[in-house]
Order: C-alpha cells, then structure tokens, then sequence
C-alpha cells in the first residue's frame, strides 16, 4: 500500500518504465525485483542516474528479506534507498515521504547552485575573524580578483584579507566588525590587489552567521564594481572640471569689466589731469606770445608759470603710467618692482623675493598687482602696523605671501579689490585664498603656475 498523497504509476518492467519517465517525469521511484533481476536492478538504476533530467528521481528498490547483498549493489549502482520484503504500508509511507523531503531539498539544492553559479558575483562563507578564510567560494572569485577559487581554499590557502588593498585594510575591518558586534548585515566598499598587480573596486555585503554546531561565519557576496567606480570618478571629475571652467568664464568676464572700468578710470583721469594741464599751457603760452613785445618780465613770470603746468602735468602722466604697467618691472624684473613698491608703501613692509628665474612678463605683472592691490588695502582698510611680503618658486609655481597685523575681518566677497585679485590670479589657472580672522590680521596667499 503506497502512500495516499502519490498519484501512482505500475509498469511491467525497467524499459517501460524508463519509457514511461521519458514522457511523464516523477518524483519517486519504487522498483520491485526479484533476487535473480540484480542485473536489472542495477541497470535501471544507472539509466536514471544517466539522464539529467531524472537527476532529482528518488529511488528505492525493493528487495526479498535474504536480499540484503541485492539492496547493496543497487545503492552501489545509484538507487537512494532500499525496502525488504514484506514491509508494512507505514514503512512505505515513511520511506516515500523521506525520499520526497529529499527530491525537494535536492531541487533546492539544485537551484542554489544554479542561482551562485548564475549571480554576478563571488557568494562565499568565510571565517569571522581577521584573516577572512574562506570556506566556501563561488567561481566569480577568479574573474574578480584573478585568483582561481582554490587559492583560497584548503589548508594552505591565502586569506581574502590578504589581498585587500593595504589602505583600505583597517577601514574594512573594522566596518565588518562593527557590523558584527551589532548583530547587522554589512555593505562596504573597498580594493582588492589582483593576481596580476590591478586595483579593483568590490562591493562586499554579508552578515554573521550562527550554524548548527554553534560555529560563527560571515556569509555574503563580492560585487565588482570597478567600472562603476570608474564611471563614478570621471563623473566627478567632469562636475569639477565643468564647475572649473564657469568660474573660468565668470572670472574672465569681471577681468574684462575690470579692464573696461580701468580703461575708463584712465579716460577720465587724463581727461581730468594731465589734458586739462596742457590745455592750460597751450593758452598760457598764447598770452606769453602777446605780452612778450609789450613786458618782457610779465612774458618771463608767466612762462615760469607755464613751465611748472607742463611739469606737473608730466608727473601726473608718468604716476599714471606708472599705475598702468611700472617701468621698473619691465627694465629690471619683479624684485626690483616690489622693492620700489614697498619704498613707497605709507607703513613698513618686510620684503622677500627669492627667485630661482624670472617668471614670464604676463606671470610677474599678475603677481605684482597682487602685492599693489594688497598693500593698498592694508593701507586704507586693515588699521595694520606692518606687512610682510614673501614671493618664490615652488613646485612649478610662484608663490605670493602678503600678511599684516591689522583688524583683519576682509571678506573676498564683499569688495572687488580681492575678487578682482583672485580672478586675475584664477586667470592663470592659479589659487587665490584669504584667511582674515577678526582682529587676527589679514593673510593673502596665491598660486600661479609657471610654465
């Protein structure tokens, strides 16, 4: 009597069952042969061990009760279990529902080796301690790390902790222990070194796990996510570049309105000075020429009095001239032109210019205009005592220090002297900073490369 649950089969013989099976697949198998069909028995077992798609088929052979050599050979040849006649329909039924418990666990089986072997990454279990040995690992491992999943297995095998990128050692270890001291699932990412020397990316995520013998596992996935990384950090660095090249664009747009506005600063100071001086002279000299046949010592006073028009007006030029590109910084380069600066500068200023060559002409005004406009807001803003001024070379780049020991509180933002200043800098692909804590004076640093 076959348990109530089965819809059940009989066929004559071993072929019309293997037929049978072909077209109608089952679960469970009872074979009934008698002592003289060992080789039956057997054979039949061996076919359905053959076919893949009976490979979950639980068979059990029943056997006479002197049989039990036959019982042997059949497990031998592929049968799960074995039953002597007579038996009792309990024995039946308990053996059927065993056989089907282990059909089911064997599908289960069947498909988690299907979904490891089919998961885009390296499922493992490894040991909870600092060395991640590793019990159990899937193929992928060798496509992510380039070492074949033997490598870290065994009793001389390499601990996964061994290939964790050395920076990035500790951080992981102590992510996962954390994770693990609170009982939670861990997610983290980190570099692997690969057999061939590469540096990976991999998402690992697990959690500890309790077996039935009380032993403490970390179960879990590695992921490779190189190319995500990759993809990540060009992101990144398109976002910076392209953040880089608007405030380029902005930086050179207040350059130009910069210049416009100094352009017409000049307008309205030649206007204003130096033209309007000429034009004095010019009409001061038609009264000379009409008084010089009637007074000579008047016609003498007022040439003297032309003569000092025409000197101030060419003082007035050449300041203003000065302001526009000084002379000095052309015939003998910047030291000489922030030594002439700092003479004039109405505080003292500390000056040291170490230069290892003199920088290109574009490069040297910019750094000047950096110390002109620095010290002319320490003279009207800082309430300062003294300056220092420091310029060099360094890694590639000339170097410009501007500190005093004024009120400091100056805010780059506010003004367009130091915007100004930055954007000339930035112009160059340089780095401009203020650091000008209240009341703990103002420091100016900038960085210009040299080609």
């Amino acid at each position: 009597m076959l348990p109530p649950e089965l819809a059940v089969r009989a066929q004559a013989d071993g072929e019309a069952a293997l037929a049978d099976l072909a077209t109608d697949p089952a679960e469970l198998v009872i074979a009934d042969w008698s002592a003289g069909h060992l080789q039956g028995i057997s054979e039949f077992c061996r076919a359905i061990r053959a076919r893949s798609e009976l490979s979950n088929l639980h068979v059990i052979v029943a056997v006479p009760p002197e049989g039990r050599h036959l019982g042997a050979k059949a497990l031998e040849a592929g049968a799960d279990d074995y039953l002597l006649r007579p038996f009792v329909p309990s024995e039946v039924l308990a053996r059927a529902r065993a056989g089907l418990r282990l059909v089911e666990l064997r599908s289960s089986e069947a498909r988690l080796r299907a979904l490891i072997a089919n998961v885009p990454g390296a499922i493992y279990r490894c040991t909870s301690d600092t060395d991640w040995t590793m019990n159990l690992v899937s193929d992928e491992i060798e496509r992510i790390s380039g070492y074949p999943p033997g490598e870290f297995l065994g009793d001389d095998c390499r601990p996964f902790s061994s290939i964790v990128h050395p920076d990035d050692h500790e951080t992981a270890m102590q992510a996962v222990r954390e994770a693990t001291e609170q009982d939670l699932p861990f997610s983290l990412e980190y570099r692997i070194v690969r057999a061939d020397g590469a540096i990976a990316w991999v998402l690992d995520r697990g959690q500890l796990i309790h077996d039935a013998s009380g032993r403490v596992w970390l179960d879990g996935a590695i992921f490779d996510i190189t190319e995500r990384r990759r993809a990540e950090e060009e992101l990144r660095r398109r976002e910076t570049e392209q953040a880089r090249m608007e405030e380029l664009r902005a930086s050179r747009a207040r350059v130009i309105e910069a210049a416009d506005a100094a352009r017409r600063r000049i307008e309205r100071d030649l206007h204003d000075g130096a033209q309007q001086r000429f034009v004095a002279a010019t009409l001061m000299l038609r009264l000379v020429r009409a008084r010089i046949g009637e007074d000579a010592a008047d016609a003498a006073r007022m040439l003297d009095d032309v003569h000092q028009e025409l000197q101030t007006a060419l003082r007035e030029l050449r300041e203003l001239a000065h302001g526009i590109h000084p002379a000095a910084l052309t015939e003998r380069g910047l030291e000489s032109a922030l030594e002439a600066l700092a003479a004039r500068a109405p505080l003292p200023v500390s000056l040291n210019v170490a230069l290892e060559e003199r920088p290109p002409a574009e490069i040297e005004l910019a750094a000047y205009y950096v110390v002109a406009e620095a010290l002319t807001n320490i003279a009207k803003y800082a309430g300062a005592r003294t300056a220092d001024v420091r310029v060099g070379h360094s890694n590639g780049s000339l170097q410009i220090f501007v500190r005093d020991d004024g009120t400091g509180g100056a805010d780059p933002a506010a003004g367009s002297g130091l915007r100004g200043l930055a954007d000339r800098v930035e112009a160059f692909d340089g780095r401009f900073d203020v650091a000008s804590p209240p009341g703990g004076g103002t420091t100016i640093r900038a960085e210009i490369p040299v080609p």
